[in-house]
């Protein structure tokens, strides 16, 4: 089980990402979807046998919410916390 943190870009109303939750865990493999306001998020919940990234942003587009591009880490993978990302 894994789960996949999708930023969402630009403001978006509580019934909007409800909206797109739904259509994320309709998708084989989701198992939950929970939304964020601060900052707006969705993050899922997925089996191993699940939809990749890049389908679910996919999904989200078609639903009209953008999503930021991933963060990756910096150094070695590792993070102290101390610059919030």
């Amino acid at each position: 089980m894994k789960i996949e943190i999708l930023d969402i870009a630009g403001p978006i109303t509580a019934e909007a990402a409800e909206a797109a939750g739904a259509r994320l865990q309709a998708l084989r493999g989701v198992q939950h979807v929970s939304f964020f306001d601060a900052p707006a998020s969705l993050h899922a919940r997925l089996d191993d046998i699940a939809p990749t990234r890049a389908e679910l942003v996919a999904v989200l587009e078609q639903a009209g919410v953008s999503v930021e591009a991933p963060r990756h880490p910096h150094a070695s993978g590792s993070c102290c916390g101390g610059c919030g990302s």
